[in-house]
């Protein structure tokens, strides 16, 4: 399977498969291709046609499938919840797929990214799986400058760092930021740490889960600096210990070996990628040791007038430092 900008990039060179499954849950990587698409396939002023199987239904789909146009016009259809296509319909789209419509390009839909399970298991061999789940932190730096090319426009790799730590938990926040400062500057601009400073925000950005990743990759001074800027922005602290916890939490699971898969944790996907090398800056006593200090400092802030700023970053402190070996 392609790279999710090798698809794109192909996709302008003119070259328009009749058929592709969109697998994963990132609404804007979605539109972002479907709008490519049919940029490229559809002739001006033709807009895209837009079904979805929970509201119309596998047959209504193939019915459209089979007709033909009297003036022959190109058509892209998108199909929504395409997991829903199921039984004979199923049959019925795999035989199209392998002798599909050349003045129609189908763009299958599935939130799921589940490559020996169901539909895409099933269509995988006939027609292209473009890879729509929210990229992983590395891959979203490789999209960011991906996008920004697209654009005519450069980032500075210092500039790529500070938009990831603010911003990077979705591509769609990512790119709006981008626009925002696309707009101020002449076409074949770059993008300078400075002006993401300036107009990305203050710390005010942070959201928990870039505390879950500081805290992770045991970074004490990231991970303070945001622990204070989420206190000064309103964030209870005791959804601080909560997301605290729910991280150790994790971990100390894929320690003792009781992790199973696909069990919803509570983390994103760029804190949960980096669970693996957290085991190797945390042993199984630390774990349990900084799951005991959250629930003295929860019991703490819900019992005594302590000040819970001291009481945060007290926390984040014993958790972050050296405990020797």
């Amino acid at each position: 399977m392609a790279a999710y900008e090798d698809s794109i990039r192909t996709v302008r060179d003119g070259k328009i498969e009749p058929a592709y499954l969109l697998a994963g849950d990132d609404v804007f990587l979605q539109d972002f291709f479907i709008g490519e698409v049919a940029g490229q396939f559809l002739p001006a002023g033709v807009k895209k046609r837009v079904f979805s199987i929970d509201d119309d239904g596998s047959a209504k789909v193939m019915a459209e499938l089979g007709a033909y146009s009297l003036f022959q016009e190109r058509q892209v259809l998108v199909v929504r919840n395409a997991q829903g296509i199921i039984g004979q319909a199923r049959d019925e789209l795999l035989a199209y797929v392998k002798n599909p419509r050349d003045d129609k390009c189908l763009l299958l839909v599935r939130e799921e990214y589940q490559p020996s399970q169901g539909l895409q298991k099933f269509l995988s061999r006939a027609i292209p799986v473009v890879d729509t789940r929210p990229p992983f932190a590395d891959k979203m730096r490789r999209w960011a400058g991906f996008y920004a090319r697209s654009k005519n426009m450069a980032v500075e790799p210092e500039a790529l760092d500070l938009l990831m730590e603010r911003v990077g938990d979705s591509s769609g926040h990512v790119v709006s930021e981008l626009e925002k400062i696309f707009s101020q500057l002449d076409d074949g601009g770059t993008v300078t740490r400075e002006l993401v400073k300036a107009q990305v925000g203050p710390d005010k950005s942070y959201q928990l889960w870039h505390l879950q990743a500081a805290v992770a990759k045991r970074e004490l001074e990231p991970a303070l600096r945001i622990s204070i800027a989420l206190l000064e922005y309103g964030t209870q602290p005791t959804r601080i210990i909560g997301a605290l916890a729910a991280l150790f939490g994790q971990l100390l699971f894929i320690q003792t070996g009781t992790a199973a898969e696909n069990v919803y944790t509570g983390l994103n996907k760029p804190v949960s990628a980096g669970l693996a090398g957290m085991g190797q800056l945390y042993r199984a006593p630390e774990t349990s040791a900084a799951l005991r200090t959250m629930l003295a400092a929860d019991t703490r802030l819900k019992s005594t007038g302590v000040d819970p700023a001291s009481v945060i970053v007290g926390l984040v402190a014993e958790i972050c430092g050296d405990r020797g070996a």
